[in-house]
């Protein structure tokens, strides 16, 4: 007997076993970006986006806002990364959120098959996915989290659109447990270390407080220190747990940090906070 595929549901009728394939499907399209292909597309036009021209980052962090206010900077984050001169287009893209929901603790994977866009279904990397699973216990497989969060979906139809081929690995944290910026630092190295040449990084991360300190230390280096502020809140930040997660994994210590748009924009927040949206690169 054949193993069932992961992201697949069975379901028993009348005594058939139907296989259904599992998709994850949109919850803020036609709130936080454009519901159909068009729409998308003419947007990409609108703010300059090109397929294969860009950059070559290894790793980006994009804003999570609705694109009216930060489209443009998600855009440019990714476009770092669209061109990959010299380097291969990458298989896969682990994408890392933040969840809004302060009731999650941990980290989250998904048992879908693939997440729908506007521009197609992007593929889940079970394989890449079963890793982190198998690395720590502090991964859980649950879609529940994936259902209700926005910080990984409203950044996807730039991967559809830059990474037509693509896989995503979807990593969701809740509220940091004990140990977890760490474990998800030694997991990103130990599992994608080997296989950077073909995989690209992003972080979904909004910042609350000291946007222009964040850029400083980003710009000059200073990846330890950006590390203990983000965690203690000294840089306030959602997502900024996976951003230290990624500065601690020394998978960029050789990168070139690079701020992949001269905006730095900011719009009210939830309880009259204001939340700031910038587009960085390791390049």
């Amino acid at each position: 007997m054949h193993p069932v595929p992961p992201g697949t549901r069975i379901n028993y009728v009348e005594g058939i076993i139907a296989l259904e394939r599992q998709v994850r499907p949109p919850v803020v399209d036609g709130l936080f970006y454009p519901e159909n292909a068009a729409s998308v597309l003419a947007y990409m036009q609108d703010i300059g986006l090109e397929r294969g021209k860009g950059g070559r980052a290894q790793a980006i962090i994009a804003p999570h806002g609705a694109w009216e206010l930060s489209g443009s900077l998600a855009g440019a984050a990714f476009a770092s990364a669209g061109g990959r001169t010299g380097r291969k287009s990458p298989s896969r893209v682990v994408i890392m959120g933040p969840i809004h929901d302060s009731r999650a603790e941990g980290l989250f994977l998904t048992h879908s098959h693939s997440f729908q866009t506007p521009l197609g279904d992007i593929p889940v990397d079970h394989i890449a996915s079963g890793w982190l699973e198998s690395y720590s216990s502090l991964f859980q497989v649950d879609d529940i989290p994936h259902l209700y969060e926005h910080s990984i979906e409203v950044l996807l139809p730039f991967v559809k659109y830059y990474f037509p081929q693509a896989a995503i690995v979807p990593v969701l944290m809740g509220r940091p447990q004990k140990g977890s910026v760490a474990v998800l630092a030694q997991a990103l190295r130990a599992i994608f270390e080997p296989i950077m040449a073909n995989t690209l990084l992003v972080v979904s991360v909004n910042f609350a407080t000291h946007p222009e300190e964040c850029l400083r230390l980003f710009e000059d280096g200073e990846y330890a220190a950006l590390s203990q502020a983000l965690q203690d809140g000294r840089i306030a930040s959602c997502g900024g747990s996976l951003f230290a997660a990624l500065l601690q994994s020394g998978l960029m210590h050789t990168a070139r940090p690079c701020i992949a748009s001269d905006s730095l924009l900011s719009a009210w927040g939830e309880q009259e906070r204001t939340v700031y949206y910038s587009a960085l690169a390791f390049e």
